[in-house]
């Protein structure tokens, strides 16, 4: 979930200026109350639909420990085909084939973690990633997202009107956001799952979380931390703690996949003119 903590920018951490609700939130705030209202949205959902989310025993590893150095090998080379995107090496990005190619490229950065379960035999449970009916998984999803939109565009001041975000988000120029928002999804998920089966779910979820908003450090260093910033980062981490939680009672990262997603671009498309 990258926020405006990775871009290092100073900013109130809730409050921001005014809008229809009066004092309006900064976009960090926004984003909270978004996620939040989504999550809530969705648990209400889930509990009238136990045949899409009927809270399986989590997937079972014999050696988890060895699972989880699997995974990690698998982030150093992340890490390793992320700079050969840097330097693009890899598929050229302009052009009418630009957006596909930037998908691929995204599927190719982040396959070495991707392809840990595959290769290991233990399914697509273990990814998060359900296989019945995923078109009414991810069709929920883009409800709660534009329900979370709406939250944002009314709590953000100087937001554009939330048709214009909506069309501004869902268009095809992002299609290659999208799919790094689901790779690194489930590459979350692989992770989260393999380290629950180590350590447990309570240590599991802060972990996660923690390592999650400390990937935000490097480029606040960059730009000088203050108090907003470490502010940011301990929102960033309880958001963390909340996604994580209801992700894994859903075991499924469909739903969520267009919240992130939406909410990620919100840093581009909420207000114009404004770029975090």
């Amino acid at each position: 979930m990258r926020v405006d903590a990775s871009r290092g920018r100073r900013y109130s951490v809730l409050m921001n200026g005014p809008t229809m609700f009066g004092n309006g939130l900064s976009h960090h705030g926004a984003l909270l109350v978004g996620y939040l209202l989504a999550l809530i949205a969705w648990d209400r959902v889930s509990r009238r639909q136990t045949n899409l989310w009927p809270a399986p025993e989590p997937p079972a590893f014999a050696h988890p420990w060895r699972e989880l150095g699997y995974c990690a090998l698998g982030i150093v080379a992340v890490l390793g085909v992320g700079q050969l995107y840097q330097r693009h090496w890899l598929l050229p990005v302009h052009g009418t084939a630009g957006q596909p190619f930037e998908a691929i490229n995204q599927l190719l950065i982040f396959s070495p973690v991707l392809a840990v379960p595959l290769i290991r035999k233990q399914g697509w449970a273990s990814m998060w990633l359900p296989m019945h009916r995923v078109w009414q998984r991810v069709l929920i999803g883009l409800v709660l997202s534009l329900i979370a939109m709406l939250a944002f565009v009314n709590l953000r001041a100087g937001t554009g009107k939330w048709v214009g975000v909506i069309r501004n988000v869902y268009h095809p120029k992002n299609l290659g956001n999208l799919v790094q928002v689901l790779c690194e999804d489930v590459a979350i998920a692989i992770v989260f799952v393999r380290m629950r089966a180590a350590i447990g779910l309570l240590w599991s979820i802060m972990v996660v979380a923690v390592l999650f908003a400390a990937a935000h450090i490097p480029a606040m260093l960059s730009t000088g931390v203050g108090l907003d910033q470490i502010l940011s980062l301990v929102m960033d981490a309880g958001l963390g703690i909340v996604v994580l939680y209801f992700l894994q009672r859903s075991n499924d990262v469909w739903w969520f996949w267009l919240i992130h997603f939406s909410m990620d671009m919100m840093q581009f498309y909420a207000v114009p003119g404004v770029a975090h």
